[in-house]
């Protein structure tokens, strides 16, 4: 074994320099013999000279092993043969070593080779933002959508839109994805990560253009409203069509009116039933078309300096005046102050529309005590605003239709309120989405994307 050879050598070595020690001592002491003496202390001499070399052989190659290996350098060849065998050995194993680290790159690089050309050929486009805010590793794709190329600033991106450089460099990453339109009328989707190596932290960019999507998304909206448009006249227009032929059969026989005297008081009875569900059908098919009427003539924002919080806890004192709402628990997270720019008339109405679905639910509810709970929150850009309550759990299956027009499970609603506090919010330069927390209760959730001018938390 190399390592016994070693530990050989290095014994037979001490053991020669404390004999040649001892046997220059006696000489002296004993035959004063000074030039003898002396031969001995040359010896040792010597032999402590090949045993520092033979050290120093070893770790000088050790040492420019390992700063090869830090450089990712692998070329280091082993020195001839030393003659020792032991020291042979550990130039060996360390040549094998060098060895593994050189097939150990080769394939990492072959690798890296490997996933550049697949990103160059992904039909996403794909970069990086480094800390200094320049674009790095950016495909063709990302190049073709927007128009970016590399260790450019982010900031060439509000060619684009001027928001957009903020929401990649955002700080924290709080809302990874993001529609943006480019020059060319493409539908950009933006989805962010981030990872961080050992020297810097970097922020990944996936785009792709999903204006199909979006295209056959609105699509299929208006083929879902048009079936619910016929749906509902249908439903109106039927027995109105059917009680009128019915009435003209009381009047009219072969074409030719029917003289008075052969009229009763049945027909006349049946003829005013008759007529009462003309004209209910009639009101109902006149809600029906203000309703529609009411999406298609929203007024534009009047944007201005807003208090949320204000607004929202006038809300609340509002909705608090509606029958058995003492019977609900309000929970409130709502900071003293914040405002945004918005149109408080149309946010008015969609907050208040919120949460009188959240009132009737709790009072459909059995759960005891009925929660109504009230968050509003801030991370810049964004404005949250979440209403949740523990009554009825929104099916999963209907979960995508509720902010359809006209959708609608309740037995007298006419699904116009979260379709059109959808319309109202987008107008807005907002959003509002449905979500289920982990504690299973309904929240709806009111996003603004607009920086607030002033936070003063309670």
């Amino acid at each position: 074994m190399s390592y016994k050879n070693f530990y050989f050598n290095i014994v037979i070595r001490l053991l020669l320099l404390i004999g040649l020690t001892a046997a220059s001592v006696w000489v002296w002491l004993t035959l004063e013999m000074l030039w003898i003496s002396l031969m001995f202390i040359a010896l040792a001499i010597i032999d402590i000279v090949f045993l520092v070399r033979w050290f120093n052989n070893i770790n000088r190659w050790m040492a420019f092993f390992l700063l090869g290996i830090e450089n990712e350098d692998t070329t280091l060849k082993p020195p001839p043969k030393s003659g020792n065998k032991s020291i042979d050995e550990v130039y060996r194993g360390m040549t094998r070593l060098n060895d593994l680290f050189k097939n150990a790159k080769i394939e990492i690089s072959t690798q890296e080779q490997y996933f550049k050309k697949l990103i160059k050929q992904s039909a996403t486009g794909l970069f990086s933002i480094n800390e200094h805010q320049r674009i790095i590793n950016i495909n063709p794709a990302a190049v073709k959508l927007t128009q970016l190329y590399e260790f450019q600033h982010v900031n060439s991106l509000k060619n684009m839109d001027d928001s957009l450089p903020g929401y990649l460099i955002h700080e924290p990453l709080t809302q990874t994805s993001a529609i943006f339109e480019n020059q060319f009328g493409q539908k950009l989707l933006f989805k962010l990560s981030e990872i961080k190596t050992s020297t810097e932290r970097l922020r990944l960019v996936a785009v792709s253009d999903i204006t199909k999507e979006l295209d056959n998304g609105e699509v299929e909206a208006w083929i879902k409203l048009a079936r619910t448009l016929s749906h509902e006249i249908m439903n109106n227009i039927a027995p109105i069509t059917t009680l009128s032929q019915v009435i003209s059969g009381y009047f009219t026989r072969d074409n030719k009116a029917v003289a008075v005297d052969e009229l009763n008081e049945k027909i006349i009875a049946n003829t005013i039933k008759g007529l009462e569900v003309i004209e209910d059908r009639s009101s109902g098919l006149m809600r029906f078309v203000e309703n529609y009427r009411k999406f298609t003539r929203l007024p534009e924002p009047d944007f201005k300096l807003v208090n949320l919080s204000e607004l929202l806890n006038n809300a609340l004192l509002a909705i608090g005046t509606y029958p058995h709402f003492e019977t609900i628990r309000l929970i409130k997270k709502i900071p003293a102050e914040i405002f945004i720019e918005t149109d408080s008339s149309l946010l008015n109405q969609v907050i208040h529309n919120i949460l009188k679905n959240a009132y009737e639910a709790l009072l459909e509810s059995h759960e005891k005590p009925a929660v109504l709970m009230v968050k509003l929150q801030q991370n810049k850009p964004l404005t949250m605003l979440e209403i949740s309550n523990n009554g009825p759990e929104i099916p999963p299956e209907i979960r995508e239709q509720i902010f359809i027009p006209f959708f609608t499970t309740k037995e007298n609603g006419s699904g116009v309120g979260l379709s059109l506090s959808k319309q109202m919010m987008l107008k807005m330069d907002g959003d509002i989405y449905f979500k289920t927390p982990e504690d299973k209760t309904s929240c709806f959730v009111l996003s603004f994307n607009t920086e607030s001018i002033s936070v003063i938390v309670q």
